[in-house]
């Protein structure tokens, strides 16, 4: 089996998930090209902690951190 490429990935503005771009369709046309990843990392600078911190769990809650859009 050959591994996954890595991949880093910006979220951007939080309108990308909504505004039809190239930047809302790259991240589905992934999922078409890449066969299915056994794993996902995903690191934030969204977080504030008194020092680093992993989880773990399935459905982190959601931090909104910014302001300011539609």
């Amino acid at each position: 089996m050959s591994p996954l490429p890595t991949l880093s990935v910006s979220h951007g503005s939080p309108t990308v998930a909504v505004d039809p771009t190239p930047a809302h369709r790259f991240p589905r046309s992934l999922g078409t090209r890449l066969p299915r990843p056994r794993a996902i990392l995903r690191v934030s600078a969204h977080w504030e902690t008194a020092r680093r911190a992993v989880t773990a769990a399935a459905r982190p809650e959601t931090i909104h951190d910014f302001a300011g859009f539609p």
